[in-house]
C-alpha cells in the first residue's frame, strides 16, 4: 500500500503506523516518516489523541535507553535484548534484515557502560570485519563512551578500567591460541556471527570452516567467558548446534519473519514462449504472465556471458527504477569485473561525483585498473580479490549511494550490508565452464542472496530478478513448488560424520605411522587433528576428541602417545602449526639444512634463502602435499617460483602496490587482467599461503624473526607494520608512514601504537577524504 498509493490523495500514515506497531515493527515507521531523522528520534504526532496514547504505550514497551539515548526495537529485537540479561549461551536464527546484529551491538555497548569486560566478535570476511568495526565505532562515539578501544588483532588489555572490542576473522582469533601464555584473560563476551559457515566443516578442502569450528572449541575451554552468542540466517536447531559446540544448554531465539518483503521475479521459457513469473511467500505457486516483446532476451539457457547477454542485462538495469540501487550477482571475480565493464556507459567524458575516488585508485593501483573506468558510470564491483584500501573506500561509496550498480560474487552472502532495492541473478551456477567439481548456489544460499534486496528501515519491499529460471531445473535442491522459498539450514557440528566414513583408513594410517600425503586427501586432515590433539592433551585427548565426534579407545590413544614420544621436533612448534601432521613437522626438523633464516626481508640474501626453503618443501616427499596445497601450479617451478619469490620480496619490503603494478606488463588490452592476477598473487599467496607454508620452519629455527610477519602485512618498518596490524589498509599505512611518521624512532610496540593513534587523531582533518574513510575507527 505504502509503495503504490497516491500519497497526494490519501494520507495513510496513521493507519500504517498503527499496523506496524501492532505487529511488532514500530521501528519500520521510520520509512513513512520523512522528518524522523531531523526530529530528535521522535515520530510525527498522530491526528487522534487516542491513537497517540496507544502508539506511545506500544512503543514504550520496545524502547531501550543507553547513556540517555533512546532506541526503539522490534518485538524480536526486544526479545533478544531481554534474553541477554539472563542467558549465558544463546543461538539467534533470523533472516538477513531482522536486525539481530544491531540489537547485539546495542546490548553489548550497554554492558560496557556498566561492566568491565572485553568483547570478541568473530566474523568470516574482511568486508564484514570492516563493517562491524565501523558500526561499533560510530555507536561508541554517539553514546560518548571513551574507555573502550576497537582493534582487529589481539592486543592484551591490562587496564582494569577499560574495555577492548576485538573484531577478528576466525584465522586471527585462532592464531592467538598458538601462544603459550594466557590470552583473552579478562571477563569476556563472545559473539560468532554468520555461524552457518561451519556447515562446510565436512569438506576436506574447506580450511576456513575448520578454523572457525576449532576457534570456538578453543573458547569452550576458557572459564572466564560471561556469555556466548552464535547467530546466522535461518538456521534449524541452532540451540542443538550451540549445545554440541560448547557443551551447554543453549537458548534458541528465532523468527522466520523479515521486516522487508521479498518479491522474486524470474524469466521462464516454456514451449518457445517466455513468461514473467512472480514468487512471493504470501502466495502458493507463482503468478505468471506471458512476455510478448522478447526482443531483448538473449543468452537464455546458456552459461557464457556474451555481448548479447550483457546487452540484455544492461537493458533491464536501465529500466528498473531510476533511483534504485542494484546488486548484480556474478559467479566469479573475473566475471564480476567483466559485467561491470559491460554495463558501464562508453565514452564517459566526465568522471562525475566519484572523480576523487577514481583518481585515488589510479594513483594507488594503476590508471588501467578496471574500477577507474566503471566508476565513471556509477558502476562498481566487489569480490574477495580487492585490495583492502579499495574494499574500504568502495563500501563507503556504496553506503553513501554514490554507486548505483554493484556487481558482486558470493562475498555478498557473508552479512555485508550493501544498501540495494534490487538483486539481479542470472542462474545458480558458480562457474562459466562446468567441470566435475563445479559448484552451484544452494537453495539456502539463494535465499540469503535474495535477502540482500531491500534495506532495513529504508524499504518495505525488496526485489530479486532471476534472468534464467532454466538454470535451476534439474538441480536436486530446487523444485517448482519451493523454487524461491526461504530455505533453512541444518548445520552439522564436529568431525563425527567424516570420521565414521573413513574410520578404517584413519586408524590404518595412525597404526602404521604413515605421514599425511596425497593418498589421504579426503581424510588426512583428521589424521593430523588426532595426532595434534593427542600431542597437546595426552591421556585427556580421548575426552577432547569425543567432544568433536572422534571416538578412540584408551588403548588407541596410548599407542599414539607412544609413537609421538619418538619424534624430536619441539612440541610447542607442533602446537603453533595445528593443521600440520606432527610426523611431517618432524621430517622438516630433522632434514632441512639451511644455515641461517632471514630476520627481515631487506636482509642480504633473503630472497635466495626463501627460494631454498620452497625448493626443500617441494622436493621432500613428506612435505610435497602441503607445498602443492598452498602453491598453485603456475608458481611451483622455474620462472613461476622465481616470480613468486620476487613478489614476496617486493611486498614484504613495503613496495607500494602502484610501483609493483607499474611497467609495460600492465599496459595494453590485457592490462586489467594482469593487474587483477598480480593483486590476487599478492593477497592470496604472498601474504597468506606462503607464510602459512613457511611458518613451521621459522618456528623451528628462527622464532624471533619477523620475516613472515613482514610478508603477511606487506611491510617491514615498525610504524607501517603496526598500523596494518591495528586494521589500517596496507597502502594507506605506507602513505601515512611516509607523511606523518618517517622521522620517528620509537621502538616499543605499545608506544608505537599510542603514537599512531595520537598523531592520526591530530592530523585527521587535514587528510584526503578517502584516507579519512579508512581511519574512522581510530578517531
Amino acid at each position: 500500500m505504502w509503495e503504490h498509493i497516491d500519497k497526494t490523495k490519501y494520507d495513510i500514515k496513521n493507519f500504517v503506523l498503527k499496523i506496524l506497531t501492532r505487529i511488532g515493527y514500530p521501528t519500520s515507521a521510520i520509512i513513512i516518516d520523512e522528518k524522523f531523522s531531523q526530529s530528535g528520534g521522535k515520530f510525527f504526532r498522530p491526528n487522534s489523541i487516542l491513537d497517540m496514547l496507544t502508539l506511545t504505550l506500544n512503543q514504550q514497551r520496545n524502547e531501550v535507553v543507553i547513556n540517555e539515548h533512546s532506541f526503539l526495537l522490534t518485538d524480536f529485537q526486544k526479545e533478544i535484548w531481554d534474553a541477554m540479561d539472563t542467558n549465558k549461551l544463546m543461538g539467534i536464527s533470523a533472516p538477513t534484515s531482522a536486525g539481530k546484529s544491531f540489537v547485539l551491538l546495542l546490548k553489548i555497548i550497554s554492558r560496557l557502560v556498566s561492566d568491565e569486560l572485553d568483547i570478541v566478535y568473530i566474523v568470516p570476511t574482511l568486508s564484514l570485519l570492516n563493517q562491524v568495526t565501523e558500526d561499533y565505532n560510530k555507536m561508541l562515539k554517539t553514546l560518548s563512551i571513551t574507555n573502550c578501544k576497537i582493534v582487529n588483532s589481539f592486543i592484551p588489555n591490562s587496564k582494569a578500567d577499560s574495555s577492548t572490542i576485538y573484531v577478528l576473522t576466525q584465522e586471527k582469533a585462532l592464531s592467538v591460541f598458538s601462544n603459550e601464555e594466557p590470552v583473552f584473560s579478562k571477563k569476556l563476551i563472545l559473539i560468532a556471527d554468520e555461524i552457518q559457515n561451519i556447515e562446510r566443516i565436512q569438506h576436506s578442502t574447506d580450511l576456513r570452516a575448520k578454523i572457525l569450528y576449532d576457534t570456538l572449541i578453543e573458547f569452550r575451554q576458557k572459564d572466564n567467558i560471561e556469555q556466548v552468542i552464535i547467530s546466522g540466517p535461518r538456521i534449524d536447531d541452532i540451540d542443538n548446534l550451540g549445545q554440541k559446540i560448547f557443551g551447554k544448554a543453549t537458548l534458541e531465539l528465532r523468527t522466520p519473519v523479515s521486516p522487508v518483503l521479498n518479491l522474486t521475479y524470474s524469466i521462464k521459457k516454456e514451449k518457445e514462449k517466455y513468461y514473467l513469473k512472480q514468487y512471493c511467500t504470501q502466495r502458493f505457486g507463482a503468478f505468471s504472465k506471458e512476455i510478448t516483446n522478447t526482443t531483448y532476451i538473449a543468452g537464455y539457457g546458456k552459461k557464457r556471458y556474451t555481448d548479447e547477454y550483457m546487452g540484455y542485462l544492461k537493458t533491464l538495469i536501465e529500466n528498473i527504477g531510476s533511483g534504485d540501487q542494484n546488486i548484480i550477482f556474478a559467479p566469479t571475480s573475473n566475471t564480476a569485473k567483466d559485467i561491470a565493464i559491460a554495463i558501464s556507459n562508453e565514452n564517459t567524458e566526465s568522471k562525475g561525483p566519484l572523480e576523487d575516488l577514481i583518481n585515488y585508485y589510479a594513483d594507488t593501483i594503476n590508471p588501467n585498473y578496471a574500477m577507474c573506468t566503471t566508476l565513471q558510470s556509477g558502476v562498481g564491483y566487489h569480490h574477495g580479490k580487492l585490495p583492502m584500501h579499495v574494499r574500504r573506500t568502495l563500501e563507503k561509496a556504496i553506503s553513501e549511494k554514490k554507486i548505483r550498480n554493484v556487481v558482486c560474487t558470493t562475498t555478498l552472502m557473508q552479512g555485508v550490508n550493501m544498501p540495494a532495492q534490487n538483486v539481479i541473478v542470472r542462474n545458480p551456477h558458480l562457474y562459466i565452464k562446468k567441470l566435475s567439481d563445479s559448484a552451484e548456489l544452494s537453495s539456502y544460499e539463494m535465499a540469503n542472496l535474495r535477502g540482500r534486496a531491500g534495506r532495513l528501515l529504508k524499504d518495505f519491499v525488496g526485489r530479486t530478478f532471476v534472468l534464467d529460471e532454466s538454470g535451476f531445473e534439474g538441480l536436486e535442491e530446487y523444485d517448482q513448488m519451493d523454487l524461491f522459498e526461504d530455505t533453512t539450514l541444518e548445520i552439522p557440528a564436529g568431525y563425527g560424520e567424516k570420521y565414521e566414513e573413513f574410520k578404517e583408513a584413519i586408524h590404518d594410517a595412525i597404526e602404521n605411522n604413515r605421514f599425511v600425503d596425497f593418498d589421504m586427501q579426503k581424510y588426512g586432515y583428521l589424521v593430523s587433528y588426532i595426532r595434534q590433539t593427542v600431542l597437546r592433551y595426552g591421556d585427556s585427548a580421548k575426552e577432547k576428541m569425543n567432544q568433536v565426534g572422534i571416538i578412540l579407545s584408551k588403548e588407541q590413544v596410548a599407542a599414539i602417545i607412544y609413537k609421538l614420544n619418538a619424534i624430536n621436533v619441539p612440541k610447542d612448534v607442533c602446537y603453533k602449526n595445528r593443521y600440520w601432521d606432527p610426523l611431517v613437522l618432524n621430517t622438516i626438523y630433522n632434514e632441512l639444512n639451511i644455515k641461517k633464516l632471514p630476520n627481515i626481508p631487506i636482509e642480504r640474501g633473503a630472497k635466495a634463502r626463501l627460494d631454498d626453503m620452497l625448493k626443500f618443501l617441494r622436493d621432500n616427499e613428506s612435505t610435497n602435499s602441503m607445498y602443492t596445497r598452498y602453491i598453485p601450479e603456475l608458481y611451483r617451478d622455474g620462472r613461476g617460483r622465481s616470480a613468486l619469490c620476487r613478489a614476496c620480496m617486493d611486498w614484504s619490503c613495503e613496495k607500494p602496490l602502484s610501483e609493483i603494478l607499474s611497467g609495460d606488463k600492465y599496459i595494453g588490452d590485457d592490462a586489467t587482467e594482469k593487474i587483477d592476477d598480480t593483486i590476487d598473487l599478492l593477497q592470496k599467496y604472498v601474504s597468506f599461503n606462503v607464510p602459512l607454508l613457511l611458518k613451521p620452519i621459522f618456528d623451528m629455527f628462527n622464532p624471533e624473526s619477523v620475516f613472515l610477519l613482514c610478508m603477511q602485512t606487506g611491510a617491514y618498518k615498525p610504524f607501517t607494520r603496526r598500523m596494518i596490524e591495528i586494521g589500517i589498509p596496507r597502502e594507506t599505512a605506507i602513505f601515512l608512514n611516509s607523511h606523518l611518521f618517517s622521522k620517528s624512532d620509537i621502538q616499543d610496540v605499545n608506544e608505537i601504537e599510542n603514537e599512531i593513534r595520537t598523531v592520526i587523531s591530530k592530523n585527521y582533518d587535514s587528510l584526503p577524504y578517502w584516507i579519512q574513510v579508512q581511519l574512522d575507527f581510530m578517531v
